[in-house]
């Protein structure tokens, strides 16, 4: 029997080439589509987070956004177009001169180009704030930030202002009045008084008896604001506490001077009822307001306690100083500083150009010049007492005859640049005297740049036991460079930091390393004596404009308590 294999059927796929085919192409497709989706939300996602959440800086690892940047900026924004419609408004109602006006208007503009540089910094001011309150115990309630929001919502309440103000003498050298003088001032305020009670003109008055600068005005201050006055604290309540037209009684100030102020206009403040819709129409919500509110008012409270704490009795130092001031413009490394005597004929500087060299008055001065040159060769250390004395360069008689550096580029008489650049002249040299259009000049080298190098120098010879006043009189640019240098006393937060921290960590009886105050200039400080004093007037008034901002810079610019990165390519567009 034959047996034959069973044929083998082969059955069809339900699934041929073609329809695999056009499967596939339909999963391609779909993959292809769904990639394109999620690329497309992905870049949607990065777009929003780039235009909303993207970091624009931080402080100490806390982050700022976009977001928190752009609601920051429109509150800056809302701030400044409000400020610019009240100053407007000023201008109509005439309660600022067009110079105020133009002046305001300026700053305004300024303002307006930097929103997104102000509002980040506003930010990082806020976290820095916020931790330095907490260290200190600062707080603020909600009655606070509603007394703070309604003061901005209230239009200022304005006085045009008058001022008599009496300042009592002071002899030369002394750094107070004596007893006598405070009572002749407060006697001359009352007479003052007296006159305008008795029915004499407010503008002859003040004309005669006041010492302020706004005296040739008659005292009229303008326009003031009670916050806004710069004046003494007594002054300023008195000022809006009489009624218009009635001088006030003489006023003894903190600042130590006697006044009698008026008033022949007031503005009284009221609550600005379009504020609300001015900050919707800037599309600021309220919360965001609110909290901008806050923190400023957290600022103000902290503020007040960093001055409160600075003008409490504490440890006070009595200073002396050698300052060399810098120049506009550093000094090129050939340039040299010199002090000169001018003896010009006729002792008039501005005339000597047109006198005729033949006339006597120029030999006259030679032999005066050339005299001085004979004494200061046999003792230089009366250079400065004969500048100032003789010089007939009457700015001379205040600084000891003391200029600024000079170089070949200089802008300056060039017979007198010929002599001071003269091949190998050093420091302490004498030039002989030597004529230019305005007289015959006797000069000193001071030294040469840079000045640092000097002031390390002055240092040395100090240490070494060198003559400090002498060293004062010939090197200190200082107004007091020639009673010794004598700055007074000095209470913690009433200078810069660096300052203070080189005058109270310095020895009594020392002197400090030299403190080089950019755009100030160079000082040197000796520490003459240490007492617990209270501030005296003058330290008040320096400690309350300075004493937070100093601290808070300093705070703020330490690295080693806040480190800060700011992009600032991100506020570029903002506002």
């Amino acid at each position: 029997m034959t047996l034959r294999a069973k044929p083998v059927v082969k059955r069809r796929s339900s699934m041929d080439s073609s329809d695999r085919r056009h499967l596939l192409t339909n999963l391609g497709f779909g993959l292809v589509v769904v990639a394109a989706v999620v690329i497309l939300v992905g870049t949607a996602v990065a777009s929003w987070y780039g235009d909303h959440l993207a970091t624009v800086g931080s402080v100490n690892g806390t982050t700022i956004t976009v977001d928190q940047l752009r609601a920051r900026a429109a509150i800056e924004s809302f701030r400044v177009e409000y400020q610019a419609s009240r100053l407007s408004t000023e201008l109509s109602a005439g309660r600022l001169t067009q110079a105020e006006y133009d002046q305001g208007k300026a700053q305004i503009d300024q303002r307006r180009q930097q929103i997104g540089i102000i509002a980040l910094e506003r930010l990082i001011d806020i976290i820095i704030i916020e931790d330095l309150a907490a260290q200190e115990g600062v707080t603020v309630s909600d009655a606070d930030v509603d007394a703070r929001l309604l003061k901005e919502k209230t239009l200022v309440h304005t006085r045009q202002a008058w001022l008599i103000e009496v300042e009592p003498a002071v002899d030369p050298g002394a750094s107070e009045p004596t007893t006598e003088q405070i009572a002749a001032a407060r006697a001359k305020a009352a007479a003052a008084l007296a006159e305008l009670k008795a029915g004499k003109a407010w503008e002859d008055v003040a004309r005669s008896t006041s010492t302020a600068a706004s005296a040739p005005q008659a005292g009229d201050l303008g326009w003031i604001a009670q916050d806004e006055l710069g004046l003494d604290e007594r002054v300023a309540t008195a000022m809006f506490a009489i009624e218009a037209n009635v001088p006030s009684d003489v006023i003894e100030g903190t600042d130590g001077s006697f006044y009698v102020v008026r008033v022949t206009q007031i503005n009284p403040g009221s609550v600005d009822g379009t504020f609300d819709g001015r900050l919707q129409e800037a599309e600021v919500t309220a919360d965001d307001y609110r909290a901008a509110v806050r923190l400023d008012e957290l600022r103000q409270k902290l503020e007040d306690k960093i001055v409160a704490d600075a003008l409490k009795p504490g440890p006070q130092r009595r200073i002396a100083e050698i300052f060399l001031r810098a120049e506009s413009t550093a000094p090129t490394a050939e340039a040299i500083k010199v002090r000169h005597i001018l003896y010009s004929p006729k002792d008039d500087p501005g005339g000597a150009g047109t006198l005729p060299e033949t006339d006597p008055a120029w030999e006259a001065a030679r032999v005066e010049a050339q005299a001085t040159y004979d004494k200061l060769v046999a003792d230089r250390n009366q250079f400065d007492a004969i500048a100032r004395a003789e010089s007939d360069e009457n700015s001379a008689r205040q600084t000891g005859g003391k200029l600024p550096y000079f170089d070949a580029a200089s802008a300056v008489d060039p017979d007198f640049l010929a002599a001071i650049s003269t091949p190998g002249l050093k420091a302490g040299d004498l030039i002989k005297p030597f004529k230019s259009a305005f007289g015959y000049h006797v000069v000193q080298v001071m030294r040469r740049p840079p000045d640092i190098d000097w002031a390390r120098d002055l240092k040395a010879r100090i240490d070494a036991g060198g003559n400090f006043v002498a060293l004062v009189r010939d090197n200190s640019d200082g107004p007091e460079s020639d009673k010794g240098g004598d700055a007074g006393w000095v209470a913690k937060g009433e200078l810069d930091d660096l300052s203070e921290q080189a005058i109270f960590g310095t020895e009594i009886g020392k002197v400090t390393d030299p403190v080089d105050i950019t755009g100030s200039g160079i000082f040197l400080y000796k520490v003459v004596a240490e007492e617990v004093r209270a501030p005296s007037p003058e330290q008040d008034a320096t400690i309350r404009s300075t004493a937070y901002g100093d601290w808070y810079q300093a705070k703020k610019n330490d690295p080693s308590l806040y480190t800060i990165v700011r992009d600032q390519g991100s506020t570029t567009g903002i506002g």
